[in-house]
């Protein structure tokens, strides 16, 4: 199919732009190799793209485009739908808006959600202007709505994008409440109908539940789900209602398009607001059922991202989040979804840093998507990826000196010129409505940087403003990471006792921690037990203090946390050399040094040696033997300087654990490098397959016409030709003549020639049909023709191709019903032939006797 368009600017002057390519519209170029796969459907257009005009009418050309275009898009390649819609647009035909069809409006609604997820804001935008001033009923005037909310939402401006998404959703009868005390009490009244909806069912009866053919249901559920997203980051009332409206929605008049989507955002705010974790997990799986049952792949991105990100966090594993984002990434790619695919690089730049993955890798990542989010122009997700950047420099910068007291990380952290007024300005404008969902990450991450490098005051700040930031209560790890930070750094030593938090406070702190640790040990036992242990040293419960930091040590090891695991030590080794202690210390301090080296944060490290020359020295030495060969046998303790028989004992056990614990982390090391390298394996042996399937195509384009288009012998001599596949005239040519020269050698009386599964069948193609079936009716075979469309048909009788000649059947069935009736009607006369030649010879024979 050729697109085939004229100038977009004769036709749409209010579109028209200024950058340069097709006429109209900028030439789109793919945001990088991987990203948007076209190969599909180059594959399904060999011969590429041309702009040449073709003797159709206009409308008939812009309706062939917006086909080929949704065809492209469905197949993962919106560049090149993009491409087919605009050449849609510029083949309209004057007044094409006020002609009263709907292909205008598709088209330039296609080629607007086109240029959203190449990142050409500007030329959406300009689409979507000529979809408002020409939009003629309320729900050509939701869809341009609601792909608009998606463009504010890009830019950043979320209260624009929750107004507009309301004015719209009123078009339709499904109003938004109003803001105050009306919208939480309409928000806690639409989630009580959703409890008890799905209170009222099996919830994997909601895979049964009808479908609507309600266009106005189906339009308000994909503008609920277009807002979702903003009302979260600025409204938490409102994105409750919201959520529950989906799912009241989708019960009361059956599921639209987008209801698997509602069903996932009731999960999220069942595990953010109501704290029903189990429940939350269960709703969401259903959810992902019924999104791949009704074939909706596009929302498999966002599906994916708020089960991994919100839910699947407080019940599995992290690494079962991370698996969660690889694959919304992927679906994300493939269907062009730019904004649930940018945050999905955040959320997963986030669980690698919380996990303690080594920073060199993570911030290698976190440039990969920073490259891929400026291409989308997602501004949220960008700011948000410029922060997780940051914060790993500050970590693995050797330069950079850590904070001291007092002092925030702008001032003493970022040593370069005017950085702390660059700070002060970044601040200022994050504070701002469009950019307040970044500050919660900014500070978050700025509390931990602060932490670490011993800044209390400046991490309590920070965890005041990020907790400021978490609208609604803790809905990812991230609101979780604020809560155990605070906790942490209320109960430092270093902080000033005017500052000092009272206990009731800090009790409501470690209560949540302890109600996820029970919830999900794997994720934040450690945590907790940490907690613990700081607040058994600040009451003076020094036995209890050593048994919970042992046991925090312990857990966050044994669920791959490695930089809970630094920090535990860390923090274990000030206590002990607080209470005296410096040998056991010492141990502590080693595996402290180690976890950081395997964190990567060389910053971290270089304050250790600053700080405590007379600890990290060891340290750096049992790191390179934990790391040498010989150091698999427990190295022989070294006795205390100081202190008594009991304390001596503690070094001794400890400083044997410790070796035996480096041992095995060595062993964890190769274990991890058997795995890095059964990854690349298992990735070469995929491209070897790509490479395999591509060899095969290919084969199957080259190999001769006899294997390409097998001829198949049906009943005596009944002879099937099958033509499938691409049909080019050259290729049909030369099937047809072997078919021919096959059917003279076995004499075939009736030939098949079935095109069901032929692409297209063009002129040439028909008339090589045609030449091939007078050839073979010389032979005396009857040809007979299966497959072919009544509007194919049609389509080559204006050509100027007699098809009377040969016979036509809609199908191969019918077909071979008529060459088997054809052929039992042919042996039925010659049976009759014979029997009347018997018949006559017989008479013959008893004239003869009678003559005698």
């Amino acid at each position: 199919m050729k697109l085939l368009c004229k100038s977009a600017n004769e036709r749409h002057p209010s579109a028209r732009g200024s950058q340069p390519g097709i006429e109209g519209r900028p030439r789109r170029e793919h945001l990088d190799e991987a990203r948007f796969d076209a190969a599909r459907f180059d594959a399904a257009h060999p011969a590429g793209f041309s702009f040449e005009p073709a003797p159709r009418a206009p409308a008939e050309l812009a309706a062939m485009n917006l086909a080929e275009g949704r065809k492209a898009r469905a197949s993962g390649a919106p560049p090149a739908a993009a491409d087919f819609f605009e050449a849609g647009i510029s083949a309209l035909p004057d007044g094409s808006f006020k002609l009263g069809n709907d292909l205008a409006f598709a088209l330039h609604a296609e080629a607007a959600e086109c240029a959203h997820v190449g990142g050409q804001i500007e030329r959406a935008e300009s689409l979507l202007d000529v979809l408002d001033a020409e939009a003629r009923s309320d729900l050509e005037r939701a869809r341009a709505h609601e792909l608009r909310v998606a463009v504010l939402v890009t830019r950043g401006r979320l209260d624009d994008a929750l107004r507009l998404g309301a004015s719209a959703l009123a078009i339709l009868g499904v109003p938004l409440p109003d803001e105050g005390p009306a919208r939480k009490a309409a928000a806690d009244a639409e989630v009580a109908a959703a409890r008890a909806a799905l209170g009222a069912r099996r919830l994997r009866d909601l895979l049964d539940e009808p479908e609507t053919t309600d266009a106005r249901t189906r339009a308000a559920l994909r503008l609920l789900m277009a807002l979702t997203l903003p009302a979260a980051l600025v409204n938490p009332p409102l994105c409750m209602f919201i959520a529950a409206r989906q799912v009241n929605l989708s019960l009361e008049r059956g599921h639209g398009g987008a209801s698997p989507y509602g069903y996932m955002a009731y999960a999220w705010i069942a595990a953010r607001m109501l704290h029903r974790y189990d429940e939350a997990y269960e709703l969401g799986e259903i959810a992902l059922e019924l999104c791949a049952r009704s074939g909706q792949h596009e929302l498999s991105c966002r599906m994916r991202l708020l089960l991994g990100a919100h839910i699947s966090v407080f019940t599995k594993h992290l690494l079962s989040s991370l698996d969660l984002f690889a694959e919304a990434y992927d679906a994300g790619l493939r269907t062009g979804d730019p904004t649930y695919l940018s945050q999905t690089c955040v959320h997963t730049s986030l669980v690698r840093f919380g996990l303690g993955d080594e920073c060199e890798v993570v911030r290698a990542e976190v440039d990969r998507h920073l490259a891929l989010v400026k291409d989308t122009r997602e501004e949220l997700a960008l700011a948000a990826l410029t922060s997780v950047r940051r914060a790993l420099d500050d970590l693995v910068d050797t330069t950079r000196t850590a904070p001291a007291p007092h002092a925030t990380r702008a001032a003493h952290v970022r040593e370069a010129p005017g950085s702390a007024v660059e700070d002060a300005a970044r601040d200022e404008e994050r504070a701002a409505p469009p950019h307040g969902a970044v500050a919660r990450v900014e500070h978050a991450l700025r509390q931990q940087i602060c932490f670490l490098f011993e800044d209390h005051e400046g991490a309590l700040r920070m965890g005041s403003l990020a907790e400021a930031s978490s609208k609604g209560g803790a809905g990812d790890l991230l609101a979780t990471e604020v809560y155990f930070y605070t906790c942490l750094t209320l109960l430092s030593p270093a902080l000033s006792r005017g500052r000092q938090v009272i206990t009731a406070s800090l009790s409501s702190y470690r209560d949540r921690l302890a109600a996820w640790a029970e919830r999900c040990p794997d994720n934040f036992r450690h945590k907790h037990l940490l907690v613990r242990a700081e607040s058994a040293r600040a009451a003076g419960e020094e036995l209890a203090a050593m048994k919970l930091y042992d046991q925090a040590i312990a857990s966050a090891k044994t669920n791959g946390f490695v930089r809970d695991e630094a920090l535990a030590n860390e923090l274990c080794a000030k206590f002990h050399l607080a209470s005296g202690r410096e040998t056991i210390a010492q141990v502590y301090m080693t595996d402290a040094y180690e976890g950081y080296l395997r964190w990567g944060a060389t910053a971290k490290v270089g304050q250790l040696s600053r700080k405590y020359p007379h600890l990290v020295p060891r340290a750096a030495q049992s790191a390179r033997r934990a790391r040498s060969p010989e150091s698999e046998r427990p190295a022989s303790p070294e006795p205390p300087r100081g202190g008594s028989d009991g304390a001596a004992a503690v070094h001794v056990a400890n400083a044997t654990v410790a070796a035996e614990v480096a041992r095995l982390d060595a062993a964890l090391c190769d274990t991890r490098a058997r795995l890095a390298a059964e990854l690349a394996a298992r990735q070469l042996v995929e491209q070897e397959r790509a490479a395999l399937e591509e060899q095969l195509r290919r084969m199957q384009r080259e190999r001769p016409p006899e294997l390409s288009a097998p001829l198949i012998p049906i009943a005596g001599r009944i002879l099937a030709m099958p033509l499938a596949g691409e049909m080019v005239p050259a290729r049909v040519a030369e099937v047809l003549d072997s078919t021919v020269a096959s059917a003279a050698e076995r004499r075939a009386k009736i030939v098949l020639f079935d095109v069901t599964s032929a692409r297209c069948v063009e002129a040439g193609v028909a008339n090589a049909l045609m030449r091939a079936a007078g050839a073979l009716q010389l032979l005396g075979a009857r040809v007979v023709i299966t497959g072919i469309r009544p509007d194919a048909e049609r389509a080559l009788g204006e050509l100027g191709i007699d098809l009377s000649a040969v016979v036509t059947r809609g199908t191969l069935q019918s077909g071979l019903a008529y060459a088997l009736e054809l052929a039992g009607g042919a042996r039925q006369r010659r049976g009759g032939a014979r029997q009347r030649r018997r018949v006559a010879r017989q008479r013959q024979r008893v004239a003869c006797q009678h003559r005698r």
